[in-house]
């Protein structure tokens, strides 16, 4: 399986609060609501006052944004936060959850998902950002068996 290209930002804008619009190379743009990351970690401290978060800029050839201080939060990282916003990818802890709940071993997991032992623990290291199609899968898989229950 290969890696899709990492993404790259063409621009970033910031609206109310700590969200941000990133505009990315060769795709879309993404909200990205960062009020809870800035609130949690205290090396993003400085950013909880607004006029400091609102400093955002496209960092050198598009892999981050940053700010002032030193601040940087990459491309990649921003890809995945605005991927599991959207819905369109389960987080790593999600995907254990659901493997759990369902009582599957990982390679039972992978045989109900049609995909490789090897990718159920890619996909529960973080090491490959869960695709939409294996997020429906996990959602068909509860909802076929809810439905053999009843």
């Amino acid at each position: 399986m290969t890696r899709s290209p990492l993404p790259n930002i063409a621009s970033v804008a910031v609206l109310s609060g700590h969200v941000l619009v990133v505009r990315w190379r060769g795709h879309a743009e993404d909200r990205i609501d960062l009020t809870e990351l800035v609130a949690q970690r205290n090396s993003l401290a400085p950013l909880r006052k607004q006029a400091a978060f609102a400093a955002a800029e496209v960092g050198e050839e598009g892999w981050s944004v940053v700010w002032r201080g030193g601040i940087e939060l990459d491309a990649d990282f921003l890809y995945r936060l605005a991927r599991y916003q959207a819905g369109d990818s389960l987080t790593p802890e999600d995907f254990l959850s659901w493997r759990v709940r369902n009582k599957l071993s990982q390679a039972k997991a992978a045989l109900a998902l049609g995909i490789s032992l090897r990718m159920v623990k890619y996909y529960e290291d973080g090491n490959y950002l869960i695709p939409r199609t294996v997020r429906l899968a996990c959602l068909g898989y509860e909802s076929l068996k809810d439905k053999e229950a009843a």
